[in-house]
């Protein structure tokens, strides 16, 4: 607990600190005194991975949600992609709720699904003829302890590093992770009249 304890000292500090170098206009103190205050930043962060990437389950997951609510870009950015590839699946489904809810909106690219029947594929190649091939899946009204997002008839939930979403009965889709950090899967549009493959990049 100790340890725990000094690390979110840890990620306090950096939250009130900009990790970047500022301007030198605006620059306190020295080059040299930047430069070693960077340094600092630099350890702490490399302190930071190795508890990420450590063997104690309970800091792994403890240090990933400090660092993610820390209110830091760069600390988010850091614990998402060291989550995301981790062995760890209890992380790795923390990270990607916390990515895709970091989202405002998620945006998937579609093809026709071969493996639907032939008249679900021929409606779903004039559906991209007449729509184009791509689809907003807004994320708003998150709920973070759930994992749902609900709002303008959307709504949506993340259960482990799958992700499901509707929009009344026009619109479902069932995504999953994958390795390269993109998600993949099948979504139906007018009312399951359409079938088609979903991609999207997480980040």
């Amino acid at each position: 607990m100790r340890r725990l304890s000094v690390l979110i000292a840890v990620l306090t500090a950096l939250g009130m600190a900009e990790l970047s170098i500022p301007p030198l206009a605006h620059a306190q103190g020295t080059a040299a005194e930047i430069l070693e205050r960077a340094r600092g930043q630099a350890r702490d962060i490399e302190e930071l991975r190795k508890v990420l990437n450590g063997p104690d389950q309970n800091m792994r997951l403890a240090t990933f949600d400090a660092m993610v609510k820390s209110g830091d870009e760069a600390l988010r950015l850091i614990a998402y992609e060291t989550g995301l590839a981790s062995a760890d699946s209890v992380m790795r489904a923390m990270a990607f709720k916390a990515l895709v809810l970091s989202q405002n909106n998620l945006h998937l690219t579609l093809t026709p699904d071969p493996s639907a029947p032939k008249p679900t594929q021929e409606a779903s190649a004039d559906y991209l003829v007449k729509n184009g091939s791509g689809l907003v899946v807004p994320i708003d009204g998150r709920n973070p302890e759930s994992g749902s997002f609900k709002g303008n008839n959307w709504q949506g939930q993340v259960s482990g590093t799958e992700l499901m979403f509707s929009y009344g009965s026009r619109v479902n889709g069932t995504m999953s992770l994958h390795d390269d950090n993109a998600i993949a899967g099948v979504v139906r549009l007018d009312s399951g009249r359409t079938q088609f493959l979903a991609s999207a990049k997480l980040r």
